[in-house]
């Protein structure tokens, strides 16, 4: 199992590409929108050759906030999906190893008509999105953030079989969803690509170094030894030393 940085994409070019081929870590690159917008195409490419020069081959994470793929308003939906595909598209100039994105899911406006928010993301929004990933040879994994419970979320990976990938995040699963973390990934392993690693109190989505909180890690990696799956483990810290502090924390989990 590889070990990633999440970076977003102006603090890498700004300030940890040095450090990034120093220490040689693996990353996933966040692009936001504000970054997609404040910077000309030849930005993205600069740094994309110097990372495939170093022989170092991305994630990336694509752009999310505000973002309602399956939004029930149909001008919603349509600039949701032309801003991801804004993003996939300066994905592409990476050659990521995969790209991760969110589907929008809110309860607050989803839960009544939920039946009809899947309904409407599996025809209509998801082909749309493959059709442009199939274009740029991305592989999509879809991350859990607000959805209830893995049994809601199952028939959108069943409807794409072999396409779409899943991106497990026990932390938002502990204090957005429903279901126990656990739950969700005995549920769902099978279409398991990568897991973002970062810990909470099970009340708010801290972001804390990997260990400092409640979720349960070492019971995750068990399950993943049983299933002998080696999935991505990505770090989202939002400080220096939460990330060193994850990455020592997993590494002596994996190799335990």
């Amino acid at each position: 199992m590889e070990i990633r940085v999440s970076i977003p994409f102006e603090l890498l070019r700004e300030k940890y590409l040095p450090i990034v081929f120093e220490r040689g870590l693996l990353i996933e690159i966040t692009l936001k929108a504000e970054v997609l917008d404040s910077f000309e195409r030849k930005a993205f490419r600069e740094v994309a050759f110097l990372l495939k020069k170093g022989g170092l081959r991305p994630t990336v994470h694509l752009p999310f906030m505000d973002l309602s793929l399956a939004g029930l308003d149909p001008w919603i939906r349509k600039v949701s999906l032309k801003r991801l595909f804004q993003g996939m598209e300066i994905a592409s100039l990476f050659e990521p190893a995969l790209c991760v994105f969110h589907s929008g899911y809110h309860p607050d406006y989803h839960r009544e008509p939920r039946e009809e928010w899947r309904k409407i993301f599996i025809e209509e929004s998801l082909p749309e999105i493959f059709k442009l990933s199939s274009e740029l040879n991305l592989v999509l994994a879809l991350e859990n953030v607000f959805e209830p419970e893995p049994e809601f979320v199952k028939p959108i990976y069943t409807a794409f079989e072999g396409r779409l990938r899943w991106c497990f995040d026990p932390a938002h699963a502990k204090v957005f969803s429903e279901s126990e973390e656990m739950h969700w990934l005995r549920t769902l392993y099978p279409y398991l690509s990568e897991i973002h690693c970062h810990d909470n109190l099970g009340r708010w989505d801290d972001h804390l170094a990997v260990g400092a909180g409640i979720i349960d890690f070492a019971g995750l990696f068990d399950f993943l030894k049983t299933k002998a799956l080696r999935p991505i483990l990505t770090i989202e810290a939002k400080k220096e030393e939460d990330a060193l502090a994850s990455i020592k924390y997993l590494e002596t989990l994996r190799n335990s």
